[in-house]
């Protein structure tokens, strides 16, 4: 087609509930060019509008032509702001409006909002993105605007059909399902698990409560390990999501928290916790397991799911540019 000939376009901010279904329709069309089996769906996106988490500043930004339609996107997530105000985005184009420019102009409004929100705030700004390392379009929208690539992160799985072996958890130690009077406990315990990883950011017990909250919240996929002096050790966590696997006709779950206190590792413990994990998702009926890590783990998380059958299904990048300097110093 002949981009110059391309109608102009107009910006506004998304107004809620009003634009999901237009938004869930455009995620779709994307998808049918990309494939990258990550869009939202228009329940996901209810669910996130309703629920916002406790922590931070969700925007969407819509380019639109003058007929009403859809053919760009921002979504925009500003954390609170601490040493750094750092925002995390994801930009997406039409698939007939890509490569005429339009890419540069949804990175620059980005741009504009963080550097005008580390204004306010008095901080230096980073702003973030993601893309799947064999996404050409989504990677060549930042490096062509001089992100760095800072992380990469591997998706990886498992097929449940083959055996798992039992859990042989330390003498002493036993696991249970997570009880929701304990969120402070369990919070203290993550904290010292997460300690030293990459982007680590405490978490606060309002969090916690989010998270317990949340409609989509799987109760029987939460567990933790308890030590022999029932110091709370260990936990793994779990995620079915019903409806993405009805719709694309799957039976995947996902192990998404996995930690070890400080103090308790080295023994087992992780791998133990894990097995449980795949243990339970298997009896709910799940075919393969999916989990994220780290490809620079400091507690060498990659070894440990390799050796319980985990193998790389794709790789993830992500991408920073830092926007301010700090502010200077007062004499």
């Amino acid at each position: 087609m002949t981009n110059q000939q391309l109608p102009s376009t107009q910006s506004r901010p998304s107004t809620g509930h009003a634009d999901l279904p237009a938004i869930a329709a455009f995620y779709a069309l994307c998808e049918t060019v990309d494939r990258l089996d990550n869009i939202p769906t228009l329940a996901d996106l209810q669910r996130h509008l309703d629920h916002p988490p406790p922590n931070g500043t969700r925007q969407r930004q819509l380019w639109e032509t003058a007929e009403g339609e859809l053919v760009g996107l921002v979504s925009l997530w500003l954390e609170d702001p601490t040493d750094v105000l750092e925002a995390w985005m994801g930009v997406f184009v039409h698939p007939d409006r890509r490569g005429a420019g339009l890419e540069a102009e949804l990175l620059g409004w980005a741009e504009q909002q963080v550097r005008e929100q580390a204004t306010v705030a008095q901080r230096p700004a980073k702003l973030c993105a993601g893309a799947r390392a064999d996404a050409v379009f989504y990677r060549s929208i930042y490096e062509t605007a001089n992100y760095e690539i800072i992380r990469q992160f591997h998706t990886m799985a498992r097929s449940l059909a083959e055996p798992i072996p039992q859990p042989q958890f330390p003498p002493g130690f036993t696991s249970r399902p997570t009880h929701a009077d304990e969120a402070a406990a369990w919070v203290e315990m993550f904290n010292e698990s997460f300690v030293d990883h990459w982007h680590f950011t405490p978490m606060t017990l309002r969090d916690r409560q989010f998270r317990l909250t949340y409609p989509t919240y799987q109760p029987e996929l939460d567990w933790i390990a308890m030590a022999p002096d029932s110091t709370l050790a260990g936990f793994c966590s779990g995620l079915i999501d019903h409806e993405e696997n009805a719709l694309k006709n799957r039976k995947e779950g996902w192990i998404t928290l996995l930690g070890t206190r400080r103090g308790h590792r080295r023994q087992g413990l992780a791998r133990a916790m894990l097995l449980q994990g795949l243990h339970r998702l298997q009896a709910a009926g799940m075919e393969t397991a999916l989990l994220g890590v780290d490809t620079q783990n400091p507690n060498q998380a990659m070894g440990l799911y390799e050796s319980v059958g985990f193998t790389i299904k794709e790789t993830h990048m992500t991408y920073q540019k830092s926007l301010t300097e700090a502010p200077d110093s007062c004499p």
